[in-house]
């Protein structure tokens, strides 16, 4: 993380002050920022996707989030004939995909690649953790240039929202739940905008449903039953309190008084509903299946997706978990150690537990209807040990890196074993068919089927589109 104080002036061509001070620190790679504009330029000149007349026909989507921002070319985008100072520690392997190769201490995921896609050309310009994870939730540009700011009322909707305002409840369970926790740096006192209602209000915001300290178990918080309650009382109690609120409602328009009765609605719905109470119970899947998905909070949080899909939940977002690594280079913010943080601590159980998900879908016979998604908010340096943002990197890692990196879709009609886009020979810059944060958010609600130009109106009563992006549907 970078934390520079000051004001911010944007200039005319949409960047600030403090945008061009950082961008500039791309000359330490050689590259100005004419460059950058004119690659990123070229990359979407490649035909454009148009979207097909009939939306996919996914029923829910797991969207996976590696805060931080995972290495492109240490992952899924090696480049083996680059620099060794480019290339770094790590080789490819083969994969079940002829022709497709990732990296060595991803050996479980290499026998699924025949059921995901790479893209390889996700770009934005951006080399912030805050606007980053804002504009991969939101598929909007961040209108205020604060690096750590904090959720406000104005802000644009996360896909969780868009999905429950555009589909509702599938079942008695609310249509989008977040787990284990909101995206936030450890010495940040609260999380990033971009992952709530925004303007559509809290009727909106994804259900958190957070992990114990061992992250085995999981729980909605607030809607346990008291001792001595019964579903019956709880009917009585919610009927007497829907009475007074339609009282209030009668002296005076209140749209907080609307949201808490939603919200009200909502939690009723959970805790009287067996089937969905049922879904937190990881203890009743077996115990093979559960060291399969891994014991770490992450494979944990993977197999809860899958019950959570099975109990109603439309988009369910696992954020990586608070692993309370040191701040200079937490989660996969990787500035120090790259190479062995992402051998020893990162890939393993991210490995393990995506392979499992994307078996345990399959053989349960929902690959086909649940789109998984995996993304962060950028990659990292091309070059090890450059610093572009961050002071806090050093000899031995990567910094931030916007100008190319991959994320993975599978299931939901998405054809797995390809590979869409490329980057240049050092996974610097996109090359063919860039993808950017609209397009695939926009992607996302097409494949649920949800029309992407579907009009929403903000706070000052303006219509917007959900999104803005173009779906690839070259994917399916």
């Amino acid at each position: 993380m970078l934390s520079i104080n000051g004001h911010n002036r944007r200039l005319c061509d949409g960047f600030t002050r403090r945008d061009m001070l950082q961008i500039g620190g791309l000359g330490a790679l050689g590259v100005a920022l004419p460059d950058v504009l004119r690659r990123q330029a070229a990359a979407q000149e490649a035909p454009a996707s148009t979207a097909r007349a009939t939306p996919g026909k996914a029923q829910a989507c797991i969207l996976i989030y590696l805060f931080g921002g995972p290495s492109q070319i240490d992952t899924f985008d090696m480049k083996p004939d680059a620099a060794s100072d480019f290339r770094g520690e790590f080789k490819p392997i083969d994969t079940v995909t002829p022709g497709v190769r990732i990296c060595e201490h991803l050996p479980l995921l290499a026998q699924q690649t025949d059921k995901f896609a790479i893209v390889r050309s996700m770009h934005h310009l951006h080399p912030r953790h805050g606007y980053g994870l804002y504009y991969m939730f939101t598929g909007r540009e961040h209108a205020r240039p604060d690096l750590d700011a904090q959720p406000a009322p104005d802000d644009y909707p996360s896909l969780g929202a868009m999905v429950a305002r555009a589909r509702g409840p599938r079942a008695e369970f609310p249509p989008s739940v977040t787990l284990p926790r909101w995206n936030r740096f450890l010495d940040l006192p609260a999380e990033y905008a971009g992952e709530v209602g925004g303007f559509l209000g809290k009727t909106f915001d994804p259900w958190l449903v957070k992990a114990d300290k061992s992250g085995q178990q999981f729980a909605v918080s607030g809607i346990e039953l008291p001792g001595g309650m019964t579903l019956d009382r709880l009917s009585a109690r919610r009927s007497l309190l829907k009475e007074f609120n339609g009282q209030l409602g009668r002296l005076a328009d209140c749209e907080q008084l609307d949201q808490l009765d939603a919200l009200y609605r909502q939690a009723f719905s959970i805790v009287a509903s067996p089937k969905a109470r049922q879904a937190f119970d990881l203890e009743s899947e077996p115990t093979t299946l559960r060291d399969r998905y891994g014991r770490e909070p992450f494979g944990q949080g993977l197999l809860l997706s899958r019950r959570l899909v099975e109990a109603g939940a439309t988009l369910v977002t696992v954020n990586w978990h608070d692993d309370g690594r040191d701040v200079k280079s937490p989660f996969w913010d990787t500035h120090r150690d790259n190479f062995a943080t992402l051998k020893n601590t990162l890939l393993p159980p991210f490995d393990r537990a995506l392979s499992a998900l994307l078996a345990d879908l399959s053989q349960r016979g929902m690959l086909d209807s649940t789109l998984v998604v995996v993304m962060g908010e950028f990659g990292r340096t091309p070059r090890v040990g450059r610093i572009v943002m961050n002071s806090a990197t050093n000899a031995s890692g990567r910094d931030h890196w916007p100008f190319a990196y991959s994320v993975l879709l599978a299931g939901g009609g998405v054809r797995g074993g390809q590979v869409y886009g490329r980057s240049d020979e050092i996974a610097g810059f996109v090359a063919d068919r860039g993808v950017t944060p609209p397009d695939l958010v926009a992607t996302v609600l097409w494949s649920l089927g949800i029309d992407p130009a579907q009009r929403i109106v903000d706070r000052q009563g303006r219509p917007q589109l959900l999104a803005t992006g173009r779906p690839v549907v070259e994917l399916t």
